[in-house]
């Protein structure tokens, strides 16, 4: 009985650690076709957020940005 016990404790972490990747592997997916769909729109030349010029290298480098560099950072953070 002990050992059935324990064998169901193995298989539940085991559970709740590949669920956990797939949740991770979800968002990671999410955030690849949210990178495709932004690099496919142009960048803005002014922040959605603060209204700030976005400078032309960034919005070279960074296809399809948004956001300042300062906004972004913030975004970022929460």
């Amino acid at each position: 009985m002990q050992d059935d016990f324990a064998y169901n404790n193995e298989e539940e972490a085991e559970m709740g650690q590949l669920h956990a990747i797939h949740l991770s592997m979800n968002a990671v997916a999410e955030k690849r076709r949210e990178m495709e769909r932004q690099a496919l729109s142009p960048s803005l030349e002014n922040c959605e957020e603060c209204g700030d010029d976005i400078p032309e290298a960034r919005r070279i480098a960074v296809p399809g940005c948004k956001l300042c560099i300062h906004c972004k950072e913030i975004a970022e953070r929460r």
